[in-house]
This record gives structure tokens, sequence and C-alpha cells, in this order.
């Protein structure tokens, strides 16, 4: 995995994370630990929920079990700082 750190904005589709559905723009405040099932590896992850204009949706923290492959492909496209 790509190095993740605290603050990056990460926007996932629905099929790159578990315990929810729809487009999830998450700014990650914890990285968890990594697992790995039959489905792939995932990597748990906390953050904020924002909204498509970047405002924060509210002030409780989303846990979210992020692929690890959609992380790669995230940071491929311009090897964001």
């Amino acid at each position: 995995m790509n190095t993740l750190k605290i603050g990056e904005v990460l926007d996932l589709s629905d099929q790159d994370y578990k315990y929810g559905t729809g487009r999830l723009i998450l700014k990650v405040t914890k990285i968890g630990g990594q697992t790995a099932t039959a489905d792939g590896e995932w990597v748990d992850l906390d953050g904020f929920e924002l909204r498509s204009d970047g405002t924060q949706l509210g002030p409780l923290l989303r846990h979210a079990a992020v692929r690890v492959s959609a992380l790669r492909r995230w940071r491929e496209p311009s090897e964001r700082h």
C-alpha cells in the first residue's frame, strides 16, 4: 500500500469500501490495521465524511474498511503529496 497520511481526502465509490453505499468522500483521521479476506485486502480507516464541495457533513467520525487496491488506484494518477 502506498503511504496514506492523516488529513488526506479519499473519494471512494461504493465498491471500494464496506459499511455503506454510494460515493464516500472521507478526510482520514485514523489509519487502522489491514485485513486480508477472500475478496481482497482491506484497511480500516476513520475520518470525517465530506460533501462534494469539501465541507464536513457532520461532527461524528465515520468508519470504513477500504480496499487497499482502491488506495493504489487513487494515488497513481498524480502521486499526490
